[in-house]
């Protein structure tokens, strides 16, 4: 004898939202979720500050725009820093490579 027992499944969906604007974040190719690499936000394609693709590779670093209007300050001195430590290591360098000539 065969008995049929007829179940069901309750399923979860989640939905992503915008933590700046409220609006929904649809998954796929057109739109997808873009988090802040600082505070962790999602954020809607609107709401990204800006988008830095430092490899160029396939993925970018977001930020939202508060976070990157408040790094204004810090991005300024980290270029300024940034060239005095490759003048450094190009010192490094060459000191070394003078060493080996030297041989």
């Amino acid at each position: 004898m065969i008995k049929v027992e007829k179940t069901t499944q309750e399923i979860s969906i989640k939905h992503k939202y915008c933590d700046d604007c409220g609006v929904e974040i649809k998954h796929g190719l057109a739109c997808c979720a873009n988090t802040c690499k600082i505070c962790n936000k999602d954020l809607c394609n609107k709401c990204v500050g800006y988008e830095e693709n430092p490899t160029g590779g396939d993925y970018s670093d977001y930020y939202c725009k508060k976070c990157w209007e408040i790094g204004k300050e810090y991005r300024d001195l980290i270029t300024i820093h940034e060239s005095e430590i490759n003048g450094l290591y190009q010192e490094w360098y060459d000191k070394c490579r003078g060493l080996n000539e030297i041989k």
